[in-house]
């Protein structure tokens, strides 16, 4: 290569070394050779120059930073939090992320703390407690309090058409009601199949039967039925069962999971249940506009202890029930 080619060279990077200094020098660099002028560059203030306002860079400015975080992670830096840093809680006082101006941590499993939030229910008092009770007592069909008997245990009785499946769900049911009630028991370790022996020198208990039976059958029992039944219809007002003081009719061609709401839903009719509330959206006994809830809420559960818990009697009314309870009548 001849030498004025290398000089050549020399001077070209010797030229365009300096200006590329300038373009990365950025808006702190003191040289300026080139004056853009659709955008200007941000000049930084000095502390004197700006008071208390905080330097930023451009990725501060337009970036904000949003992260979803595991409860683990949140509950470490909920002890490490900075002085311009807030802790975001629900309405039942669970952290379920930190907010800053710049940044948002959330925890990742709002959705299942929300669940398990619902199993929780709402917190309520006693008074609460007493005036669902009323609601789900007191029906169209009925003007004073029913109870199942406490002089010896309940058994359920399937009978008919009946699976394995209902037998344990029963099981199960019967369970559930002996944590609620202090009065009332339910034999759960077994149940009555089948046909009744007859010649009990002295019978063991106080059978609930329930009975899953074709819709001929059904009919048949709707025709005869005693003055204690309520027809059960569904939505579109075709006959689905019967149930009475001490027995439930299902016709046989629901789904398992209907006739578990209908067990259920029979049963506590049986046991002096009979009404319906307006105003608890997450209870069993919530049938407004087509809503069907499957579980008992925890304000279901509280009002069946205080319907089984001793204080209340057959035979009183809606008037009598309010003033045992301590509400105004």
């Amino acid at each position: 290569m001849k030498w004025y080619t290398i000089f050549s060279l020399a001077c070209l990077v010797a030229i365009l070394l300096p200006a590329g200094c300038v373009f990365a020098s950025g808006p702190e660099s003191d040289q300026s050779p080139v004056h853009n002028e659709q955008t200007t560059a941000p000049v930084s203030k000095s502390p004197s120059e700006s008071g208390s306002e905080i330097q930023r860079t451009d990725d501060d400015r337009y970036f904000y930073n949003i992260r979803i975080v595991s409860p683990k992670d949140l509950e470490s830096m909920k002890n490490e939090l900075n002085s311009d840093e807030s802790l975001i809680r629900n309405e039942n006082g669970d952290i379920i992320g930190i907010v800053s101006p710049r940044k948002l941590y959330i925890r990742g499993d709002l959705v299942d703390l929300q669940k398990e939030t619902g199993k929780a229910g709402k917190t309520f008092d006693k008074t609460d407690v007493a005036e669902h009770l009323v609601d789900i007592v007191f029906g169209n069909d009925n003007a004073k309090l029913n109870l199942f008997k406490s002089n010896k245990d309940y058994q359920f009785w399937l009978d008919a058409y009946y699976t394995s499946d209902d037998t344990q769900y029963l099981l199960e049911l019967a369970k559930l009601l002996n944590t609620l009630s202090d009065t009332t028991e339910f034999e759960d370790e077994e149940l009555a199949l089948g046909f009744l022996k007859t010649n009990y020198a002295d019978v063991p208990y106080n059978f609930y039967n329930i009975k899953i039976i074709p819709q001929k059958m059904l009919d048949e029992f709707k025709d005869n039925r005693k003055s204690d039944e309520r027809l059960i219809k569904d939505s579109e007002g075709k006959l689905i069962g019967i149930v009475g003081n001490d027995h439930l009719y299902l016709v046989d061609s629901m789904s398992f999971e209907d006739r578990k709401y209908y067990m259920l839903y029979g049963t506590l009719y049986s046991m002096g249940m009979h009404g319906t509330t307006y105003s608890e959206r997450d209870s069993f006994f919530y049938q407004v506009g087509g809503v069907r809830n499957t579980e008992l809420s925890e304000l279901d559960k509280e009002s069946i202890k205080l319907l089984y818990g001793g204080r209340l009697k057959t035979g009183i009314d809606m008037e009598e029930m309010k003033k045992t309870l301590g509400l105004k009548t």
